[in-house]
């Protein structure tokens, strides 16, 4: 059955722009699952950059194709003010609430013509996965992307390209979180801080092993003063005395 049969007898619009972004949707996740099989659990977090990057731009393109996020429910005005003392079977949208009210009074209290049923709200933000995020999560969810992919098609229907949104976020998110420096140093202070080779076992932070070390130094022993910027008057302490004679 073609797409005109199937969205009715006026036929069926493809929304402008949905070929090109899902064509570049379709090339930018080809590739994913072949660069995380390159992958195992333990690679280094720069190897998942990459995929960060590219799972986040495949994202900005579903939200594109995707509906807009809306906090009514309501297609004529999607971020309006929601009504708090809503009727049974009445929409979310103050504004629109507000018109059936007026129109109850103009007839004299009788009942309106009814109203479409609100759809279900849109959730404001995009899912976040909770952790742990391991090597074989992230596997999970690109293989909950790919099936979502293989399926889509310009006559798809918006709810397709929403789930794959949500999906591509899930994703997206362990990777990013895949790609952060790991705490190799122990230390809580900073995680991503390099280690220092000289430090004892357990305290290879080199930061805290610089600062300790400055705080074990003798009193008296020198230490660089800070450079003064030209045409800068500052008056320093003096920290030694002259020798005498």
């Amino acid at each position: 059955m073609s797409p005109q049969d199937q969205h009715g007898s006026r036929g069926y619009s493809v929304p402008t722009g949905r070929p090109y972004a899902l064509k570049e949707l379709q090339a930018g996740l080809g590739s994913l699952g072949d660069q995380l099989r390159e992958l195992y659990d333990g690679s280094h977090p720069a190897e998942y950059e990459g995929i960060a990057d590219a799972l986040y731009t495949a994202f900005q393109t579903a939200a594109g194709l995707a509906p807009a996020k809306s906090y009514t429910g309501c297609p004529e005005h999607p971020n309006g003010a929601l009504d708090p003392e809503a009727p049974d079977g009445w929409g979310r949208c103050l504004i629109c609430n507000d018109r059936r009210r007026l129109g109850l009074r103009s007839r004299g209290g009788r009942p309106a013509a009814a109203a479409p049923p609100a759809g279900e709200q849109r959730r404001l933000g995009y899912p976040v996965p909770e952790p742990p995020y391991t090597h074989e999560v992230l596997r999970a969810q690109l293989r909950t992307v790919e099936d979502r992919r293989f399926h889509l098609s310009i006559s798809s229907p918006a709810e397709d390209f929403v789930r794959l949104a949500d999906d591509l976020h899930r994703a997206f998110i362990v990777a990013r979180e895949l790609s952060r420096p790991r705490n190799a140093s122990g230390c809580s202070e900073h995680p991503g801080a390099p280690i220092d080779p000289d430090a004892p076992p357990g305290e290879g932070c080199i930061f805290c092993a610089g600062r300790k070390r400055r705080a074990q130094r003798p009193a008296q022993t020198p230490e660089m003063l800070p450079r003064i910027k030209r045409g800068e008057r500052r008056q320093l302490q003096r920290r030694f005395e002259r020798p005498p004679g």
